[in-house]
């Protein structure tokens, strides 16, 4: 999955070098990418739902950046779909979050996804 953001200041703008594959996994050869501009996946462009159902896949296993949103938006999507749904609580990041004055540390964001 590849988010272009439509913010102009966003790390994940199409123009950032944080939108761009880690130096780690450049090498690895993908057999699909799909590119989305929103929270979810499933809708990105190809359509991810057809291609894991022409591949007769219904598991998925998800990580990535930001928990609380790409990852359990496509979770749920994902369950909504169909799909089994595994999160790799291990494998995602998200950041602090500030909401009515109150600091929500990623550790807790990442609890609440987890207690789902």
């Amino acid at each position: 999955m590849r988010h272009t953001s439509e913010k102009a200041l966003s790390p994940f703008a199409s123009w950032s070098p944080g939108r761009g594959l880690k130096p780690e996994i450049v090498h690895v050869r993908f057999n699909v990418t799909i590119d989305k501009t929103v929270n979810s996946a499933f809708l990105g462009s190809p359509n991810l739902d057809e291609w894991l159902s022409s591949r007769s896949i219904e598991q998925i296993v998800l990580a990535g950046v930001q928990t609380n949103m790409c990852v359990e938006s496509t979770a749920r999507m994902g369950a909504d779909l169909g799909y089994s749904v595994v999160v790799a609580l291990d494998a995602t990041y998200t950041f602090d979050l500030k909401y009515q004055g109150r600091l929500f540390t990623a550790d807790d964001i990442s609890l609440a996804t987890a207690a789902r």
